[in-house]
């Protein structure tokens, strides 16, 4: 029954990726500018009406959108999401070198920000009405607040330009210095970033539901009954995870949106960088490309959240099995 369970989910996130690939394929083609614009640039505006036409004919934007998304569909099972106007490689082979490093991005980012909401959330929570738990308020307000657009050019004018510590972009020197040290300090600045834009939230939340079972019915009667601290405390923490992790879900897509920011400001080579840069470009094979790929990370993203919650919440492995 389990397994019915994921398998459900995988099906419910291909529905997703299949009308999500619909609805981005009627955008992008609805939108100004064909493969001369984005070869050419400005200077498309000198070709020839008898040159376009080939170029699109070469490209085979020529042919009906219906006619376009359905071989684009055929391809795109076949793993060939086409040919970048602008690179003159294939999507797929672009998106090769770039998903790695918003994986490293994301993983990073939100590893660290589950340990600081936990220790955050949880030690406000099970101290409420204390200074700690007004001061972790107040924090997750404050973070909240702040823009991340704001707080990145901040870090980049205080750790790059004036202290000189951290590298204001990319994700290797240029130098060629690489390795691993050389990639965690460009990792630094971003991944902060991302933490401090999230923490607050996912802190207060946990900090909320902790306060919500503490006050609980069931808990008040199981310390009158004289059940040890450390086991309500335990089962305290296991009922709030389980609507954490459900919140957590729910807000992954804005995550991977916020992302898109993250990495065009710091030039973090990854799939939100090259999506901005496909859309300047009108480079339309890319951009679908980088929809598309992203879709796709965010429904898994759910699905294992939904594989969470289930290892550890009884009631929802009752209703499946």
């Amino acid at each position: 029954m389990i397994s019915r369970f994921i398998a459900k989910r995988v099906f419910q996130g291909m529905v997703v990726i299949f009308f999500l690939s619909i609805l981005s394929f009627a955008i992008i083609n609805a939108a100004p500018g064909d493969p001369a614009t984005a070869l050419y640039g400005p200077l498309a505006d000198r070709l020839t009406t008898e040159e376009r036409a080939r170029i699109n004919r070469n490209y085979g934007v020529d042919r009906p959108v219906t006619e376009r998304y359905i071989k684009w569909t055929a391809n795109m099972l076949k793993g060939d999401l086409g040919v970048s106007y602008l690179e003159g490689r294939k999507v797929t082979d672009i998106l090769k070198e770039r998903i790695p490093n918003t994986l490293m991005l994301f993983l990073n980012s939100i590893i660290l920000i589950l340990i600081f909401s936990l220790i955050l959330g949880l030690k406000a929570g099970f101290n409420e009405g204390s200074l700690w738990d007004k001061f972790i308020s107040g924090l997750s307000v404050i973070f909240y607040s702040i823009p991340s657009f704001w707080l990145a050019l901040l870090f980049i004018l205080i750790f790059s330009v004036q202290l000189g510590f951290l590298p204001s972009s990319g994700n290797k020197s240029i130098s060629g210095e690489g390795g691993i040290i050389d990639t965690a300090k460009h990792l630094i600045m971003p991944v902060s970033v991302m933490v401090i834009a999230h923490v607050g939230a996912y802190a207060r939340f946990i900090q909320e539901k902790v306060k919500e079972e503490s006050n609980s019915h069931y808990v008040t009667a199981a310390r009158s009954n004289g059940m040890e601290e450390r086991k309500l405390m335990k089962g305290i923490i296991k009922n709030a995870l389980v609507p954490f992790i459900n919140y957590l879900g729910i807000t992954i897509p804005g995550f991977f949106g916020g992302s898109v920011m993250i990495e065009t400001v710091f030039s973090w080579p990854g799939l939100g960088m090259i999506s901005v840069k496909a859309a300047n470009s009108k480079d339309y094979p890319l951009l679908m490309g980088t929809i598309f790929i992203t879709g796709v990370m965010v429904v898994l993203s759910i699905i294992i959240t939904d594989i969470l919650e289930l290892s550890i919440n009884p009631s929802l492995r009752k209703q499946v099995t």
